[in-house]
């Protein structure tokens, strides 16, 4: 069981949310998250900064010296020692007067190289000669003894400094994410059939390549490449197996290899949003639906974001499109699954901010999706803002 160190345990969308209205309210006081490596703990606090519009500097404490935190030593004409600057920390004039430092990877430096980053926690907020921009927040990252990452240690003290909070890969959180991302269909589908596998570190294992949220997407990177070079087309096992191992391991390519082979049977997406596809389902195996849901959600999302032109108004083809794909769900949920039909309804209603704007504001839409009201309230998918 993975240590929690007396801290609540948030997704990583959450941690971020933590710190923005921090931030929002002017309050800079340090934070502090701790959690298994590969969750995305550091990007997510990068994608929050731009989505802010305010500075970024990261520092990899574990790579670094006293000196390159400090700057390099000299003797002052009265034989005291000073340090000299460095680049290294934000510089308002470059980075921008407010921002986001991250200390990442505390908990696996040294502890003189801790010491010495605990001094940007402090109310002084110095580190030598430097001083952190007034507007500056300082968050620190690391991983926990069970966490699988390299671990040094962590003071007490270090805990003291800061609001802490364990960050903890959840399902829902990382899908509406990696959708928002065009992260791979199938990887989203996978992990939505077997979600034990989002992040599976065995913390008596020396080193081992394990499945984790980083290693989810450095796989997404290699499948959409692959398959637009092969036309859009389902690659063959042999490739399947090589790409998904050398990213997530031995032990689970092969269950996601079996799951991706499933695409060759899978309904043609562009057939739903023509509403020329059946809805009798009861043929398909759970992969296979697993894999249209999310099919349908890309293809979605891309037709609404190409299709949006502004204060709510949608292009109607594109609402024609997103109309026959939610009567192909409802038909799927009156003739044979329901349960993938409530699935893929609640995904799109979760993960995908168009498509609420569209169901809320587009008077269209209802003429169109007659029973989409009826079957949403029936089934407990929620659409509010």
């Amino acid at each position: 069981m993975t240590e929690t160190l007396n801290m609540m345990s948030v997704s990583v969308e959450v941690f971020a949310r933590f710190i923005k209205e921090q931030i929002e309210d002017d309050d800079l006081s340090p934070v502090i998250g701790i959690g298994k490596s590969g969750v995305g703990k550091t990007e997510s606090i990068y994608e929050l900064t731009q989505e802010m519009g305010i500075g970024f500097c990261e520092l990899r404490l574990v790579t670094m010296t006293e000196t390159d935190l400090l700057g390099i030593p000299y003797q002052t004409k009265d034989n005291t020692t000073d340090w000299s600057s460095n680049n290294l920390l934000p510089i308002a004039e470059r980075d921008g007067e407010r921002g986001i430092l991250v200390l990442d990877e505390i908990t696996s430096c040294t502890s003189t190289i801790r010491a010495a980053a605990y001094q940007l926690l402090d109310s002084k907020r110095a580190l030598g000669n430097y001083k952190l921009p007034p507007g500056w927040k300082v968050v620190a990252l690391g991983n926990g003894p069970d966490d699988g990452g390299v671990f040094s240690g962590m003071e007490s003290a270090f805990l003291s400094r800061g609001r802490c909070l364990r960050i903890e890969p959840e399902l829902a959180a990382w899908k509406k994410w990696a959708i928002g991302k065009s992260v791979n269909p199938s990887i989203i589908a996978f992990l939505s059939f077997m979600p034990e596998y989002l992040h599976d570190f065995d913390p008596n294992e020396i080193a081992s390549v394990f499945p984790c949220p980083r290693s989810w997407v450095s796989l997404s990177k290699m499948l959409n490449n692959r398959e637009r070079r092969n036309g859009g087309k389902p690659l063959d096992s042999t490739s399947i197996d090589i790409y998904a191992a050398s990213c997530v391991g031995t032990a689970v390519a092969p269950k996601f290899g079996a799951f991706y082979s499933y695409n060759k049977s899978v309904i043609d997406t562009e057939d739903i949003i023509a509403g020329k596809a059946p809805t009798d389902v009861s043929n398909f195996t759970s992969e296979v639906m697993y894999i249209v849901v999310q099919n349908l959600i890309k293809e979605i999302t891309a037709e609404l974001n190409n299709g949006y032109s502004g204060q709510g108004q949608f292009k109607q083809d594109s609402v024609k499109k997103v109309a026959n794909a939610c009567n192909w769900l409802i038909g799927v949920g009156n003739n044979s699954s329901l349960d993938f039909a409530i699935m893929a309804m609640q995904d799109l209603a979760n993960n995908v901010p168009k498509f609420r704007e569209l169901v809320l504001s587009d008077d269209t839409f209802d003429d169109e999706c007659p029973d989409f009201i009826a079957f949403a309230e029936n089934n407990a998918v929620v659409f509010g803002k």
